[in-house]
């Protein structure tokens, strides 16, 4: 059975005043949030199965998932300390016994094709080639669309390896799983990072494991007042073209 991992734990602290009434995964924006569209998301896809982490108005996120899953199923997995992204698909992991299909973080919309990512071979990420990754950071890639590392804000990438946003969905990899158990042996403590302390060991000892999905689309998240903004508007103008 297809399984996803829904991130819906943050903080919200670049949110400002708006996270004082909203986890950032249930923010209005148009008329949907970003978790109302990510599990609308997730069922056309395909997926029948959907993990979703609480931290942060833990009540409120399990309430709105539980009004929108419609007939998928849903695990919740209370984190009472933040795990980090790394620190929760390796708990999931091992409830599930399993790898989830698809990791996707609750506060992103766009045209994406998750269908498109549950055909993808495991260790894929979607990257958005149209954002700026001056600002966001990002992955570089080779021609053959190989990951090759992290790009962080500013970086000029030199030779062939190209840049893009890490949109926040991807495929996991049982690699990236294995370097987050060492992480965790090492740093009991700690929150893991699904790239710093899986993907990328991951990627020194198997560099070809990994691959881009570049998605030319529109894609935006909402991680501040000005992009809730501007994802409202891409909302509104999506649906005037849909009617």
């Amino acid at each position: 059975m297809t399984t996803a991992l829904l991130l819906a734990a943050g903080n919200a602290t670049r949110l400002g005043e708006v996270r004082n009434e909203f986890a950032k995964a249930n923010v209005p924006v148009s008329d949907t949030t970003p978790l109302r569209f990510a599990l609308e998301a997730l069922r056309d896809a395909g997926y029948r199965r959907v993990w979703i982490n609480l931290h942060y108005k833990a009540d409120q996120v399990r309430e709105q998932a539980i009004q929108y899953a419609g007939d998928l199923e849903i695990n919740f997995l209370y984190e009472g300390k933040l795990l980090g992204t790394g620190g929760t698909l390796l708990e999931v992991c091992q409830r599930d016994f399993k790898l989830p299909q698809l990791m996707l973080n609750a506060k992103v919309f766009g045209d994406f094709n998750l269908r498109q990512m549950l055909d993808s071979a495991t260790g894929s990420l979607m990257l958005h080639p149209k954002t700026d990754s001056a600002n966001f950071g990002g992955l570089y890639f080779k021609p053959n669309l190989q990951i090759a590392g992290l790009a962080t804000k500013g970086l000029v990438i030199g030779g062939d390896h190209q840049c893009a946003v890490y949109t926040g969905i991807c495929s996991p990899h049982q690699l990236w799983v294995d370097k987050l158990h060492q992480a965790r042996k090492k740093h009991p403590n700690d929150l893991l990072c699904m790239i710093r302390h899986g993907l990328l060991p991951a990627i020194a000892q198997d560099p070809t494991h990994a691959a881009a999905v570049l998605h030319r689309g529109d894609w935006c998240e909402i991680s501040t007042p000005q992009r809730i903004a501007e994802a409202a508007k891409w909302l509104q103008s999506t649906a005037s073209h849909a009617n």
